[in-house]
């Protein structure tokens, strides 16, 4: 394994990832990759994701006590439609001001399935303490989502559970990421567009890195945007999840990790405002009274607690953009910040 600093600084701001597995921020410190390889179900139906998510579950069932980590989105759910009577769920909440609050709508899915209902309290502090043993135990610098897993984890542990539930990678393979599938990209407007920091305003010497794009380009220079989201940020996003579980000793499970859509996703369809249609047919038929939720993001207030961050900082990160920076972009600043002087050490 080669080690390249620079490479994998450029890497993890523009992808949240080391992008080359044979690339490595220290001789000292090998990362770890997720992959999975395993065999996906083909999907082309509601009918047939009803049947897909059920047997999942009932699967996973039969393995030890389960928690599902319920948020206010169709995902989690879905699932929770699945689940026995008395099951414990879990819902994050953030303590800031002005930061999403997901708990009412999840305990409404709880309680119409019978379900036990428990809120995580997410405090700054948590950043502080946890976010240099999880990069340790990846050996990479993370994504803000794996500190408040790991700490649903812990909870999970404690309260005797073996396997956290999540709805994770629904919106990478049944169409959820509308604002990337809303028009053609070429190459360099995808790079710019998907590229979660602006590496020019960030690093000393910047790197744009195109590799995991490129193999999705068509010939006239067009990238496939769902087909990139499924061969590379599928892997990414699980492993953000699988990291914090790992570190937290419990086990990481999604039943909609081990299906594909079976047929061409419906492009059209979506860039007319109707993502996800499989699972919102789905969600439609376990809740009919219900009226199909609106999209929210991860519930992370970085913009309230990184709003005076700007170091002191390693000396390969530039301090002159940081000020105009979203929260979420200071994050993975302050991740790799923290990362490069508590960990790498240079």
């Amino acid at each position: 394994m080669q080690t390249d600093l620079n490479f994998c600084m450029n890497s993890y701001l523009m992808y949240r990832a080391i992008v080359d597995h044979d690339r490595r921020f220290s001789d000292e410190l090998n990362p770890w990759f997720y992959k999975n390889d395993s065999k996906r179900t083909p999907i082309c139906s509601s009918q047939e994701l009803d049947a897909h998510l059920n047997k999942e579950m009932n699967t996973v069932l039969n393995n030890g006590p389960v928690a599902l980590m319920l948020s206010s989105g169709m995902d989690s759910a879905i699932l929770a439609s699945y689940l026995p009577e008395g099951t414990q769920t879990y819902t994050l909440h953030c303590k800031s001001e002005g930061g999403i609050d997901e708990t009412a709508a999840a305990k409404k899915y709880a309680d119409i399935n019978r379900l036990k209902h428990k809120v995580i309290e997410i405090e700054w502090k948590d950043f502080e303490d946890f976010t240099v043993p999880l990069m340790k135990n990846k050996g990479c610098p993370i994504h803000s989502i794996e500190v408040q897993v790991y700490k649903a984890a812990l909870q999970a542990k404690c309260d005797g559970i073996k396997t956290l539930i999540f709805g994770e990678t629904a919106d990478i393979i049944y169409g959820g990421h509308s604002k990337l599938l809303s028009r053609d990209w070429t190459l360099e407007e995808f790079t710019e567009r998907f590229s979660f920091v602006d590496v020019t305003k960030a690093l000393r010497e910047p790197r744009v890195i195109q590799d995991p794009i490129i193999p999705h380009c068509d010939e006239a220079g067009y990238v496939d945007v769902f087909g990139f989201l499924n061969a590379f940020e599928y892997d990414v996003s699980l492993g953000f999840y699988n990291n914090a579980c790992n570190l937290g000793n419990i086990n990481f499970f999604s039943p909609y990790a081990s299906s594909i859509l079976g047929i061409p996703l419906d492009l059209v369809r979506i860039r007319n405002g109707d993502g996800k249609y499989i699972i919102k047919e789905l969600f439609c038929k376990l809740y009919p009274d219900i009226p199909v939720p609106e999209k929210t993001p991860l519930p992370r207030p970085m913009g309230e607690w990184l709003k005076d961050w700007t170091g002191p900082l390693h000396k390969e990160i530039k301090a002159d953009h940081i000020s105009e920076m979203t929260g979420d972009q200071k994050w993975y600043i302050y991740a790799l910040n923290r990362f490069l002087t508590e960990i790498v050490g240079e």
